[in-house]
């Protein structure tokens, strides 16, 4: 275990999981932070649920900050967690009993965006496919096969037009792509001409897209807002993307779709499960599949980590970060 040099008079910082030392050195001398070891790499929630009794500050790296974690930091003035979202964190619960929640909504952005373009690719090319094939010694390169689709001239239809939203837009207009989407808050004229969208209802983006791309938060709302119906309302030729959250899917029903031709075929970085995977999506040569790792760049977690800490030394300084999630919680 690290810890910084003891000062009564330093606000504590607990760390779940070990972070790179450049991170914390920008506070040295004033903020104490408690940090496993990288050969430990991290706390258990066991023994964080132990030791966050006494501080000020809890960082979380996949860990979960639940009613039972809150409850038993009688000291803690703010909970944090490493990414965009914060589901892992009973962040209702410490909404009601005023604790401020950070996450990391920008720095994970490019990057994230880059993978679901990446997957995108990857799917309706039949990347992966292919690359299991070449390794077991079979070459398959007919002349003539519609096994994989163009993507120059497909449309892609994004689900949820945030931040992560609009760059996989642009990334999909350099390959030519036409891009549909589809948000709760639709966006204003001006910025769906400077993004070149146009915008559908939700069952409207499903029926004209070949490829969706979902980037959505998981609300209870949306939970299995991707089920065995949801499927059918999609062409048979299009393919479904996901790096947003696991629990918006119906796993099952998704790999029923896959297997029974309902769609065509499907690429995700995150899981209902995490980390297990429905065995019949892993039994699937038409689905792409990565382990929640769309904003793993160092350039990428080095900024989440950064952005995490600003915030939490922030609330503790009395200040009003932007990255609060639930900023009635400041006074």
């Amino acid at each position: 275990m690290m810890q910084s040099k003891e000062d009564n008079n330093m606000k504590k910082i607990l760390i779940s999981e070990w972070v790179p030392e450049e991170c914390l050195k920008p506070y040295e001398g004033e903020f104490e932070f408690t940090v496993p070891s990288a050969e430990k790499h991290a706390f258990t929630y066991e023994e964080a649920y132990n030791m966050v009794e006494d501080y000020d500050g809890y960082f979380i790296l996949d860990n979960d900050g639940d009613q039972k974690i809150i409850d038993k930091a009688k000291n803690l003035k703010v909970i944090a967690n490493f990414g965009v979202g914060y589901d892992n964190i009973d962040w209702k619960y410490a909404t009601h009993v005023g604790l401020p929640v950070v996450n990391t909504p920008t720095q994970v952005t490019e990057a994230t965006a880059e993978h679901a373009a990446t997957l995108i690719v990857a799917a309706m090319r039949g990347v992966a496919r292919y690359d299991k094939e070449v390794r077991a010694g079979i070459w398959k390169s007919p002349n003539f096969s519609d096994c994989d689709t163009q993507v120059e001239g497909a449309t892609l239809g994004i689900l949820g037009f945030g931040r992560i939203g609009k760059r996989v837009c642009r990334k999909a207009q350099g390959f030519g792509m036409n891009v549909i989407y589809y948000d709760k808050f639709r966006a204003k004229p001006e910025v769906e001409e400077e993004f070149g969208v146009t915008y559908m209802e939700f069952d409207e983006v499903l029926k004209n897209a070949d490829c969706i791309s979902l980037h959505m938060p998981y609300i209870p709302e949306n939970h299995h807002l991707f089920n065995a119906e949801t499927f059918k309302k999609m062409k048979p030729t299009a393919y479904f993307v996901n790096c947003a959250r696991g629990k918006i899917v119906d796993e099952q029903s998704l790999a029923d779709a896959l297997k029974n031709h309902v769609i065509k075929g499907a690429a995700l970085d995150v899981f209902e499960d995490e980390p297990n995977v429905n065995p019949d999506l892993l039994n699937l040569d038409n689905v792409t599949l990565t382990p929640h790792i769309a904003s793993l760049t160092m350039k990428a977690r080095l900024g989440m980590c950064r952005e995490a800490l600003a915030g939490i030394t922030g609330v503790l300084k009395g200040e009003k970060p932007y990255n609060v999630v639930n900023p009635e919680t400041l006074k």
